[in-house]
């Protein structure tokens, strides 16, 4: 009887430790469900080895990694304590290895500060997709803004007054990729999304590569744009948009957001030196 006693104990210990288990399974799907973002999880990869014939480049596994997506490289000096070494940005994916490109970081630069003279080495920690949770949005009006927003609710969105009041007070009469790096620096914000003609593009904020592209917004009508886009400042950045020397293409947001995702629009556009170069320019191509 003892016996008999013992199996069914045993058997009862290893039918609930079963349980435990796939119950612990289960809870570490729901959590990376619960914690995955539509534009890509956070991914970290070791350096496995530097390009022999280029100091500025690396390889690091490939995993489901894309050309032109962006992150920093970490270095632990030990086991409390690392730092950002570099920017870095994969070139090329091939045989199961993705090339990267870097830089040196500048996103906490201070001047009362020495900056650090590090350079990438073999293990170093490359980290992407960081901050793809969060997203600055550029829409046409009000209501695409909001369409986009509840499509993604597990994206923090970061409200446009926030980009627009600092073109503002830089003194931009456009957004350009530049802008949109700075404050995606200043916000810890991987993603810009822009509702460009009839789709909508979600894309690197730093290298301005395609991300995830979908199709649930729809073209806004003529008199409902907004310049430069949908922000609460209202008709106060409108005016400042609109400004007295801005060619066609800043008239209309669809023309000028498509314009300068496809490059056609240089950092330089933005200043007012710029402008009134690219006027005069205009100018002399109408005469001749």
């Amino acid at each position: 009887y003892q016996f008999l006693l013992e199996k069914k104990r045993e058997k009862v210990f290893h039918k609930m430790k079963y349980l435990k288990l796939k119950l612990f399974i289960c809870i570490l799907f729901f959590s990376s469900i619960a914690f995955a973002s539509p534009f890509g999880n956070k991914l970290i990869v070791p350096i496995i080895e530097l390009d022999a014939d280029s100091e500025h480049f690396a390889y690091v596994p490939a995993f489901d990694l894309k050309v032109g997506e962006s992150g920093e490289i970490i270095r632990w000096f030990d086991k409390e304590h690392s730092g950002i070494v570099a920017m870095a940005a994969v070139v090329e994916v091939k045989d199961n290895r993705a090339k990267i490109a870097f830089e040196p970081f500048v996103g906490l630069e201070q001047s009362a500060f020495p900056t650090p003279l590090l350079k990438p080495q073999k293990n170093d920690e490359v980290v992407f997709r960081s901050f793809n949770d969060r997203a600055f949005l550029i829409a046409p009006t009000q209501d695409i803004y909001e369409k986009v927003r509840n499509a993604y609710p597990d994206v923090t969105w970061l409200h446009p007054d926030l980009f627009a009041a600092y073109l503002m007070d830089i003194g931009h009469t456009a957004p350009v990729k530049g802008d949109f790096r700075k404050i995606c620096a200043q916000y810890a914000t991987g993603v810009v999304y822009i509702v460009n003609l009839n789709e909508g593009q979600a894309l690197d904020c730093q290298t301005f590569s395609l991300i995830k592209k979908d199709y649930i917004t729809g073209r806004a009508p003529i008199e409902e744009r907004m310049l430069p886009f949908f922000s609460r400042i209202g008709s106060t950045n409108q005016e400042w948009f609109f400004y007295l020397i801005n060619d066609k293409r800043t008239q209309d947001y669809y023309i000028y957001f498509d314009a300068l995702l496809k490059g056609e629009i240089k950092d330089e556009d933005a200043t007012f030196f710029g402008r009134i170069t690219n006027y005069f320019t205009q100018s002399i191509k109408d005469i001749f």
